[in-house]
């Protein structure tokens, strides 16, 4: 399977890499073994059920998953606001993301040149699209969000790779050694940079990920891993170097 960070780096638009007849099945694959299944199942899928729990209640309506892929956010968000959306250009990850929330309206849409009528939203959800798309599809994106969304709303989005992160000095360190193959971290600083250049204010973040396991197998019993990751998780100055971080943001 081709990991999604070298995807970016063989494409000249990050919009083509959803668009082959096996990346859905390659991007659910990401989520059954290794790091990316138990990043999921360990920390990020029940931190997001709390959350969008929360934000059901203190911001209740209408819910966008911008980027949805296969659905794997969405599900999760969709139960708790009275109408749901999902918008990707893929009609292979939206295939899948049907079935994974069929109550949702998913469309299929490249914002930056047919913007589709469906706004305003209270809640819109932006995941693995910073971190892979290019500067400008990112601020157009990011643009147009904050005139779908509404005043006093939330916009939730997540960095996959922190550059601060164990694995976003091990990416630094590649790059520096290869003249080929460049792969994309993102700092805090420049997601709160871009963020503000956009129309959004941070004003919470959460992150997980300090001993990232192998992507394929893990050398720690995952529960080991999950308590040791827990501990670290409990000491606030060490957040900053979690490598998944995700924010909530206001728009200005």
């Amino acid at each position: 399977m081709l990991d999604f960070n070298q995807q970016k780096i063989s494409r000249m638009d990050y919009r083509d890499s959803h668009t082959g007849s096996d990346c859905a099945a390659d991007y659910e694959a990401h989520y059954t073994r290794g790091r990316g299944y138990f990043y999921w199942q360990y920390f990020e899928k029940p931190y997001l059920k709390k959350l969008f729990a929360r934000l059901g209640k203190e911001f209740p309506g209408r819910y966008l998953d911008f980027a949805c892929g296969t659905g794997r956010i969405l599900q999760l968000g969709a139960p708790y606001f009275a109408e749901s959306f999902g918008i990707d250009v893929s009609e292979t990850m939206l295939a899948v993301a049907r079935r994974s929330a069929p109550t949702t309206r998913l469309i299929r849409a490249d914002v930056t040149t047919g913007p589709p009528d469906v706004g305003p939203f209270t809640v819109i959800s932006l995941f693995r699209f910073l971190l892979n798309a290019e500067d400008c599809l990112r601020e157009d994106v990011l643009r147009w969000l904050r005139v779908v969304i509404a005043p006093q709303s939330v916009l939730v989005v997540n960095n996959h790779l922190n550059r601060s992160s164990i694995s976003g000095v091990s990416r630094r360190v590649r790059n520096l050694a290869s003249s080929r193959h460049r792969y994309p971290v993102l700092s805090d600083g420049e997601v709160e940079n871009l963020m503000r250049a956009c129309g959004f204010s941070i004003f919470e973040r959460y992150g997980f990920g300090f001993l990232p396991p192998n992507r394929y197998h893990n050398i720690l019993p995952l529960a080991l891993l999950a308590s040791l990751e827990r501990r670290l998780q409990r000491i606030t100055a060490l957040q900053p170097y979690t490598q998944d971080r995700i924010y909530l943001c206001h728009p200005v």
